[in-house]
């Protein structure tokens, strides 16, 4: 099966599978073309090989915003692979994204396996990603029509929206505990939401659609980035370390002030204010940081995250009712942000929560 539960025939399923599978080799291809330095710093990173360069015979990773892509040219009835182009250029500018914030955030895994930097250097691994940003672009101006140069525009804008959103990320770290709060959060989400919601716009220009459902779309695919970034930051604290690829409680022991710490700090119960003295101490012990995921819990971080990462989820739906596509194409976009955003189990042969959460 694929990424979501089948709802439509096996034939159209396929040829959904058929242009995932052109977007991993136009990946690959564009990776070889690389320096052969970059080619292979690239090929460890997508998971294609090991350190050294040989294969390894795993996957690219999620591919979930090419799919998101495909999909949303699909749901506007063109062909899934008249997105192609955006597909790549999306996943392009993902991978670029996370090179550059493993090394900002000092992650030293990255999928269960050292990061790029770890094992290539911040140098290298700083150009590749520089790299992969030409390459976005440069499959959609390939293009040479004007949904290329839209799609080009649209990505363009989500690249600065990320990196404004990465800045505000960092400078949350300078905002005192005590200060910190929700608006400041959510500038930060841009890294995550920006890149989302132009992929489920780039799908439809390049899919022919209407202005209003592009705009749909892309409010579609802003919200569900809200709703997974809530959900993301509940499962660095209280996931499985064996599906998140990341140590436990990673984010708690950098001290990153994340929805379920700044919700929890604005309860104004007694575990908020036992967990802001404790979130003043320096580099905190295992066991500190363990204290801290029990106060957050306590004071009501955990379950208001939750929450919210649900009501974020259903604007999103709400959003994907308001664009002009057939009901049944609504209804595997619905399946797919329900899967993305860990509301919705994945099919049981498929694996795809280990692919695309």
């Amino acid at each position: 099966m694929s990424l979501v539960q089948q709802s439509r025939p096996v034939r159209e399923d396929a040829r959904l599978d058929e242009a995932r599978h052109s977007v991993e080799s136009a990946l690959r291809d564009i990776v070889d073309g690389l320096h052969p330095d970059l080619s292979r710093l690239c090929g460890y990173h997508f998971g294609w090989s090991d350190a050294g360069g040989a294969p390894t015979g795993d996957g690219a990773g999620k591919l979930l915003r090419a799919t998101l892509t495909l999909m949303s040219a699909g749901a506007v009835g063109a062909e899934p692979a008249t997105a192609i182009p955006g597909a790549v250029a999306v996943e392009m500018i993902h991978n670029f994204s996370l090179l550059h914030d493993d090394i900002m955030d000092a992650d030293a895994l990255r999928r269960g396996r050292p990061a790029a930097w770890v094992v290539y250097g911040t140098g290298m691994t700083t150009l590749a990603g520089d790299a992969l940003i030409a390459t976005a672009f440069r499959a959609l101006r390939s293009l040479n029509s004007r949904p290329g140069r839209d799609s080009a525009d649209l990505l363009l804008a989500a690249l600065h929206q990320m990196i404004d959103g990465q800045a505000a990320d960092l400078a949350l770290e300078q905002v005192p505990v005590r200060e910190v709060d929700v608006p400041h959060y959510l500038r930060a989400c841009a890294k995550t939401t920006a890149l989302l919601e132009a992929a489920t716009a780039i799908g439809a220009v390049l899919g022919g659609a209407r202005t209003a459902t592009v705009d749909a779309l892309r409010e579609a695919g802003r919200h569900l980035g809200l709703s997974w970034q809530v959900a993301n930051d509940v499962e660095d604290i209280w996931g499985d370390p064996a599906l998140t690829g990341k140590p436990a409680r990673s984010d708690l022991g950098r001290a990153k002030k994340t929805i379920p710490v700044i919700l929890a700090l604005r309860a104004g119960n007694a575990a908020a204010a036992e967990l802001a003295a404790l979130l003043d101490q320096p580099e905190p012990t295992d066991d500190q940081v363990q204290a801290q995921a029990d106060l957050i819990e306590r004071a009501g971080g955990r379950e208001q995250a939750e929450a919210l990462s649900g009501r974020y989820l259903e604007v999103a739906l709400g959003k994907l009712g308001e664009a002009d596509v057939p009901e049944a194409e609504r209804n595997r976009l619905i399946a797919l942000f329900r899967l993305v955003a860990g509301h919705q189990p994945a099919p049981a042969d498929d694996g795809a929560s280990a692919r695309v959460v």
